[in-house]
């Protein structure tokens, strides 16, 4: 069939736009003047190359990316024979007898279908051909064979493109959408190691730890009970020449257990989490109940016991004679690099009698609902201070009250320097009132509240001052040309020390990355001379511009000031504050409280600073066309409109917090996260369990308190 004479036209237009995109995809879209389509195909293609290039290589410990590049060359080669092969065939039925739209339709489908059925039916030949049976190991085959066929079909969608692109047709994206689509979910697959049939396969598994978790209650109260225990000790790492402790003898009347050898080495986990097993050990034991159902519980030198899984058989059915026989790895035990002497374990075999419910807590549970409390409390202390030291930085972060304050360039000048200078002599005024007191080491309190009190007391006093100062002279004392070479100089030193600060941290910072740090070190003052010339020389430019008497709008100079450290601090997740704060102050909850009220000052600074941002900006124009100040119109005008968002805020804020706190003991901030953690490594699911229903109790009561208390007040 013959198509219309318009299109066979722009076909013929479009040929050399086709072949360009088949030497580099996207070249053809390119040069017909659709850049951004052009673009997005090759910026598709060369992603999609680099991620199955390095996905494919992960197999191996230490990944070689060029045969895994080798490897995806070969593979898509033969996939795009394959892929060209059946191309072809769909033209031929397209012009035969595939005619109608319906059945080109269905000729479409057929040919995906065929595609994948195709590739998967050889490609197991497919990847013999590229990679051996010996080089299996090094890579993921299937992973490169499938990327290599996703991108050889987006190349050919890519010639399709260019050559039906025109100026009056322009093909949709939905192909080249679905078959990026596919590629991420197979190279995600594989990165993320998702294994289906494993999942299915090993569920049962899970359901021993599950069982504790879900219902961990027995674990919180103390029993009475009779279980027989075994014990024997192993000595392990095993230094050459050592032979561990004795081997136990079988005991005639009580429960007794024989490990040999009795000294060896622990299992261990690599870099990429693959168990190494240690020593292998027979156990024997006797005189327990017959037919009866123990347990293998392993205890560090410490004393810390937990059950091992992944080891050897941890669940022991006893025979008629309640004897049993064993084989059991020692499993991967951490041992502290200060640790000395030998480090002796001990492997107790546990069958369960009857127990007696006594009513008392376990001291797991009375040290969980402990930890809870430290939890709770973390969280309010920090939702307390972050909401002080949010409020004021919410003011100064909405912009619509920072837009009006302005001031001449003069005054700004002499503020700026006013505020240096008085800095200054509020430290030295701090320094030497904080000696007599103690200094920091006799008195840190009081020594940071004075340095507080001081610093800023006279550098906003100062900047006060000067800037009214030099704002006066200006207007009534010097002349103009005098004010104006003030301003000029004066903004060029700030900027001077600014791009100097700017030069110096980026020369330690940036430069240290990529140079030795003994370079980076001697450019240091070059580089801070560069950035003084730069940015004193640009807004000395600026100050020029702006002329005598200029304003300069210093409401959204601190704006954006304090918005810029809001956004810094907030984006910094709590556990990297927590771990700042362990190092600061060391692991416990004051580190806990420190990472939390970092991150609520931000947090909470923003959203209050947004809540001032949406108010009716009427109040406040009525209010200041009576003649109010600043703080009676923020008063009268600002506090009753915010009052509501704020408490929500705040509230919110709260509930986050206690969640949060959960986390952050995760790092060794303290509360009842330190616990969780610690349990699940020592395998303890019970008190684990237990851990896991606290938070979750406590969350829900504080959701509903919460929701009380905004349904009463917002």
């Amino acid at each position: 069939m013959t198509a219309p004479p318009i299109i066979e036209e722009q076909r013929n237009r479009s040929l050399p736009q086709a072949a360009l995109s088949a030497v580099v995809p996207g070249l053809g879209q390119f040069v017909a003047g659709y850049r951004g389509r052009g673009l997005s195909i090759l910026l598709t293609v060369a992603t999609l190359v680099g991620l199955t290039i390095w996905t494919a290589a992960q197999r191996a410990r230490f990944p070689d990316y060029g045969f895994s590049s080798r490897a995806f060359l070969a593979l898509f080669g033969e996939s795009l024979a394959i892929l060209i092969f059946l191309v072809a065939l769909y033209y031929l039925a397209t012009r035969t007898f595939a005619t109608q739209p319906s059945t080109q339709a269905l000729a479409r489908a057929v040919l995906i279908v065929l595609g994948v059925v195709a590739i998967t039916l050889v490609s197991d030949i497919l990847i013999r051909t590229v990679i051996s049976e010996d080089q299996d190991r090094m890579l993921y085959g299937l992973t490169s064979l499938s990327g290599a066929a996703i991108v050889g079909a987006i190349w050919l969608w890519s010639i399709q493109d260019a050559y039906f692109l025109g100026d009056e047709f322009v093909p949709a994206t939905g192909t080249l959408i679905l078959l990026g689509s596919l590629a991420l979910i197979v190279l995600g697959t594989r990165v993320t190691q998702i294994d289906l049939p494993k999942a299915f396969r090993e569920y049962r598994d899970t359901q021993v730890i599950l069982r504790r978790i879900v219902w961990p209650w027995q674990a919180a109260f103390v029993y009475d009970t009779n279980d027989l225990i075994a014990s024997a000790r192993i000595q392990a790492p095993c230094p050459p020449g050592e032979t561990g402790p004795p081997v136990n003898e079988p005991h005639p009347d009580d429960p007794w257990i024989v490990v040999t050898p009795t000294c060896g080495d622990l299992s261990f986990r690599d870099s990429m989490g693959q168990l190494d097993f240690g020593t292998l050990m027979n156990i024997e034991g006797g005189n327990f109940r017959p037919n009866d159902t123990a347990r293998i519980q392993w205890q560090n030198p410490i004393g810390e016991p937990f059950t091992p899984r992944g080891f050897g058989e941890s669940e022991l059915v006893m025979g008629n004679d309640g004897g049993f026989t064993v084989e059991f790895y020692i499993p991967d035990v951490t041992i502290p690099s200060t640790a000395a002497g030998a480090q002796v374990h001990t492997l107790n075999v546990i069958q369960s009698g009857t127990a007696r419910f006594t009513g008392e807590l376990s001291r797991e549970m009375k040290l969980a609902l402990q930890e809870m409390l430290v939890t709770i409390m973390m969280g309010m202390m920090a939702t307390f201070v972050g909401i002080i030291l949010a409020l004021p930085f919410s003011f100064l972060a909405a912009r619509n009250l920072m837009n009006s304050i302005r001031s001449t360039l003069e005054g700004f000048v002499g503020g700026v320097f006013g505020l240096i200078a008085g800095g200054w002599i509020g430290s030295r005024v701090a320094a030497y009132l904080s000696a007599q007191l103690g200094g920091l080491e006799g008195a840190p309190v009081e020594t940071a509240a004075l340095n507080f009190i001081f610093v800023l007391g006279g550098a906003l006093l100062l900047y006060q001052l000067a800037g009214n100062l030099l704002d006066r002279l200006a207007k009534r004392a010097l002349p103009t040309i005098v004010a104006r070479l003030i301003s000029i100089i004066g903004l060029g030193i700030i900027g001077g020390l600014l791009g100097y600060a700017l030069g110096v941290g980026f020369a330690n910072g940036v430069l240290s990355i990529v140079y030795p740090a003994g370079f980076a070190v001697a450019m240091a003052p070059r580089a801070g001379l560069v950035g003084a010339l730069l940015i004193g020389g640009l807004l000395a430019l600026q100050a020029y511009r702006i002329g005598p008497s200029g304003e300069v709008t210093t409401g959204q100079l601190i704006y954006v000031l304090i918005r810029t450290v809001l956004n810094i601090v907030r984006s910094i997740e709590p556990l990297i504050w927590a771990l700042v704060g362990i190092i600061w102050v060391g692991p416990g909850p004051f580190a806990g409280f420190i990472a939390l009220t970092l991150h609520t000052i931000a947090a909470l600074g923003k959203l209050y600073s947004e809540a001032i941002e949406s108010i009716d900006p009427g109040p406040i124009e009525a209010l200041q066309a009576t003649g109010a100040n600043r703080l009676q119109t923020i008063v009268y005008a600002v506090v009753p409109q915010v009052l509501p968002p704020f408490i929500s805020f705040t509230i919110y804020r709260w509930d986050i917090n206690v969640r949060l706190s959960t986390i952050i003991g995760l790092v060794g901030g303290g509360g009842i996260g330190f616990l969780l953690i610690q349990w699940i490594r020592q395998f303890q699911y019970s008190y684990a369990g237990i851990a896991v229903w606290l938070i979750t109790i406590t969350v829900a009561v504080l959701d509903f308190v919460s929701a009380e208390i905004r349904e009463r007040f917002v």
